[in-house]
Order: structure tokens, then C-alpha cells, then sequence
């Protein structure tokens, strides 16, 4: 449990299994195939929650973070690999 919990705080660090088997000590493959189940838990919890909404339901997207980095020379890159975070929000009117 204690290894498993480990591996659950990786995967909310958003570190990649590769490199998380290397600072756990654990096979790559094993890593993976906890990711897949935590995967698959959050999909079949968020399936149920979204058939919840049912109705008129309005989404939007934000993004945030810095206009410019400092000591970041160059453009900033646009669309994909931007340095800004998405946000998405849902709500359910009624």
C-alpha cells in the first residue's frame, strides 16, 4: 500500500511512468499498468458524473499563467506548447 500510494503521487505530480519506475525502484511496466487503472477510474467516475448534467449546461476555457518568463530569450510559443495552463469550466444552469 505504501508503494501504491507512492505511485499515486507521482501520477498527481504528473510524472511519467518512466521516470517514476527509476526514482521508485519499480519495472516501468508495473508503473504503467497502475497509471492505466487510476486512468480508467478517474474516466468511469467522471462518466458518471457527467451523465448528471442533463440539460443546458454552458463550458468555457481559460489560460493562465505569465505574459513573459524572465531569462526566456526568444518568442513564446503559441497553441501547442505554450507556457500558459488551460483551465475549463462547466456549469450546469437550472
Amino acid at each position: 500500500t505504501y508503494r501504491i500510494e507512492k505511485i499515486i503521487k507521482h501520477f498527481c505530480l504528473d510524472i511519467n511512468a518512466s521516470k517514476t519506475a527509476k526514482l521508485l525502484g519499480i519495472n516501468r511496466n508495473t508503473i504503467n499498468h497502475w497509471y492505466n487503472v487510476f486512468r480508467r477510474v478517474i474516466y468511469a467516475y467522471q462518466h458518471q458524473e457527467f451523465e448528471k448534467i442533463i440539460g443546458e449546461a454552458e463550458i468555457d476555457e481559460s489560460y493562465f499563467g505569465a505574459k513573459r518568463v524572465r531569462g526566456f530569450r526568444g518568442k513564446l510559443k503559441r497553441g501547442r506548447g505554450t507556457l500558459k495552463q488551460p483551465v475549463f469550466g462547466i456549469f450546469k444552469r437550472g
